[in-house]
């Protein structure tokens, strides 16, 4: 047991529970006045637990079994991102979350880690020198992605994109080509701007200007922006954030638990998260340059990938640079299938260690 807790990466570790403990400290301040404040905090809580535990559980079971069991686990995914249309609670226009009783789960998040297996076991055996080859692992991804797309959640399918771009080029696809790819799909974008619903195209047009309705579509990105700007240094002071407690600004727990941390803990608070955050990203990149196989390196970057790309857009949209699309701040904001997810892509990575130290 010594020799085991040894090999773990003990740097990757901390900075990703600080940052889980950061997050719980967060939604208590936000649930301030709440008459079921501690339900947050207790329901986060649980979640981590139950984080922890899958976590562990892909350190024993290990990463290349996992990836031998990828395709089932793909299976199981789609099947239940198409249960969530008929049995799904609906919840603001979308349906996104299947209801278990003790726990609500949302597939799209679970989607994240399983996609990361599913790519990396694909690319390991299947060269993208074969145009086949990345066509195929592009309808791989676009199945889950449009499924997701449809619920409708156009943040976590622009993420499902982003695995898939990010593992093909780590996969040896030249630049050029990417590019390419990436030209046809911004020619295509009329066509998905078409099918967007009315408020997630109210979303991208306000994102240019917030202030030409800040009472209707921009009232969000608008209140973001006075929170975090009103923090200034140091903050306002813990559980003393009057855009979040006079509830100017929604989803405080959620979506927008970033403008939260700015307005109560400043600067210092922020700077803190982008320090934890730094951490688990280089570590991550570490054990991925040292990894024996090819799939453990694609595994630890493309966990890199989920994270910095969610911590660029849900920061982003807090502050007004990138349209608002519903993406949670890893690790910090309220939620279990997001939590989850995130502990699950750690515990992959550390999987990975264990291989390089053994």
């Amino acid at each position: 047991m010594k020799n085991f807790l040894l090999k773990l990466d003990w740097i990757l570790l901390i900075s990703a529970f600080s940052l889980v403990g950061f997050g719980v400290l967060m939604i208590y301040s936000a649930s301030v006045g709440d008459f079921d404040k501690t339900s947050y905090v207790l329901r986060q809580v649980l979640y981590f637990v139950f984080g922890i535990s899958l976590l562990f559980l892909s350190l024993f079971v290990g990463y290349k079994t996992l990836l031998h069991l990828s395709s089932w686990f793909y299976v199981t995914l789609v099947a239940l991102l198409i249960i969530t249309f008929v049995l799904g609670l609906e919840t603001r226009g979308s349906v996104r979350w299947l209801d278990f009783g003790f726990f609500t789960l949302q597939a799209s998040e679970i989607a994240k880690p399983i996609l990361v297996l599913v790519l990396t076991n694909f690319f390991v055996s299947h060269t993208v020198a074969k145009a086949r080859n990345v066509i195929f692992s592009l309808f791989l991804i676009l199945v889950p992605a449009v499924l997701t797309f449809l619920q409708p959640d156009l943040g976590s399918a622009f993420v499902l994109l982003v695995i898939w771009f990010s593992l093909v080029y780590l996969s040896g696809l030249s630049w050029k080509k990417l590019l390419a790819m990436a030209i046809i799909v911004a020619v295509c974008l009329p066509i998905g701007y078409s099918s967007l619903r009315d408020y997630q195209k109210a979303r991208l047009t306000t994102f240019i200007d917030p202030y030409q309705d800040p009472l209707g579509s921009g009232y969000n990105i608008v209140q973001s922006i006075i929170a975090v700007g009103s923090g200034q240094f140091v903050g306002r002071g813990f559980g003393r954030g009057t855009q979040s407690h006079l509830n100017f600004l929604p989803e405080q727990k959620t979506d927008f638990i970033f403008a939260t941390t700015a307005e109560e803990l400043g600067f210092l608070g922020i700077f803190t998260i982008l320090v934890l955050f730094s951490l688990l990203l280089y570590r991550l990149v570490v054990i991925g340059n040292r990894a024996r196989k090819k799939s453990g390196q694609l595994l630890c970057y493309g966990a890199a990938t989920v994270i910095v790309i969610q911590l660029f857009v849900n920061a982003g949209m807090n502050m007004g640079i990138v349209p608002v699309t519903g993406i949670t701040l890893p690790f910090i904001s309220f939620g279990g299938s997001s939590l989850i997810s995130m502990l699950i892509l750690v515990g992959l990575a550390e999987s990975v260690e264990l291989d390089n130290k053994s």
